[in-house]
């Protein structure tokens, strides 16, 4: 049944039908569109055939081992890791209107409504995507591994007691970007071995887009007047500004979205219905989808906290 708060009538709309401005030369109903999709960029993207995705971590094999003549080989181990579960939560928005209100709709408003509900998907699939970034300091976003999806010690699931870092204190200047790349350049698997991940990506909010084009573009270094090489525009990182970044200090470095494990699930993309009320021939709109999301390994990432 509808709600009275949500039901929209025409006396909700009195300048457009009661009381109606004689002299409307335009209706502005939201002109101004939603800052262009970039999750797609950032975030590993699956589609899911399942109620919730799990991501399970194998721990591989250590180093080989000298093998004097006539002795068996000492065998290694392979082992299960950390995992995660991803259960996709349902996401819905809609509106409704009397059959009088869309009847008497001489300004077509009512058409209008459904590509602001479109509208409004798009930004709730970013706002909510970018939080695993937005709280990735803290303990509400945490990995395969139960700590912060940004911290100085990760726990190694093999042998137990060894810790990574991808965590780095200070504001984005020279020295921290580099800190940060040297931090990729350490990034160890569960046994404490080197990977080959390589930074793609400098991620900041639009208070930082001056500075990190002022890093990655000029020739000279930023931090001395000595007319230092700026070795920073050899790496090749790809600037992105993320407007649904809240925090104006915080910055990341990542690798390409297809080999790092931020991940989003899309159970069901959004999709739209309609349906007219056979008693009250109310019109009631609806926009729905299903996804999840969220970091199950920490390596491919590193978070600069300003």
């Amino acid at each position: 049944m509808a709600s009275a708060n949500s039901l929209v009538m025409r006396a909700n709309l009195t300048k457009l039908y009661a009381s109606r401005l004689p002299y409307i030369d335009e209706i502005l109903f939201e002109p101004h569109r939603a800052p262009d999709m970039t999750y797609q960029q950032v975030f590993n993207v699956r589609d899911s055939q399942r109620a919730y995705e799990e991501i399970l971590g194998m721990v591989g094999l250590g180093l080989f081992k000298t093998k004097s003549e006539g002795s068996p080989i000492d065998y290694d181990k392979f082992t299960e890791g950390y995992s995660k579960r991803f259960t996709h939560d349902t996401f819905a928005n809609g509106y409704q209107v009397t059959w009088e209100t869309a009847e008497d709709d001489l300004d077509g408003i009512i058409g209008q409504v459904t590509p602001e509900l479109a509208e409004s998907a798009r930004r709730s699939i970013e706002i909510s995507a970018y939080d695993d970034l937005n709280s990735g300091f803290t303990s509400t976003v945490t990995g395969m591994d139960g700590v912060s999806f940004f911290n100085d010690a990760h726990p190694l699931a093999f042998p137990s007691g060894g810790t990574a870092d991808n965590l780095i204190a200070g504001d984005l200047a020279q020295g921290t970007l580099e800190s940060a790349l040297n931090t990729f350049d350490d990034m160890k698997n569960d046994r404490g071995l080197l990977i080959g991940m390589e930074p793609k990506m400098l991620i900041v909010p639009p208070e930082l887009k001056w500075l990190t084009h002022e890093l990655l573009r000029s020739q000279l270094r930023s931090d001395t007047a000595n007319n230092a090489a700026n070795a920073l525009t050899m790496i090749g990182l790809q600037p992105m500004v993320i407007k649904y970044l809240t925090n104006a200090e915080n910055w990341f470095v990542a690798t390409s979205a297809q080999e790092h494990r931020l991940m989003y699930y899309w159970r069901r993309e959004p999709f739209s219905d309609n349906y007219i009320d056979p008693e009250t021939l109310n019109l009631k709109v609806k926009m729905l989808y299903r996804m999840s999301h969220g970091v199950a390994d920490w390596r491919g990432w590193v978070g600069g906290q300003g």
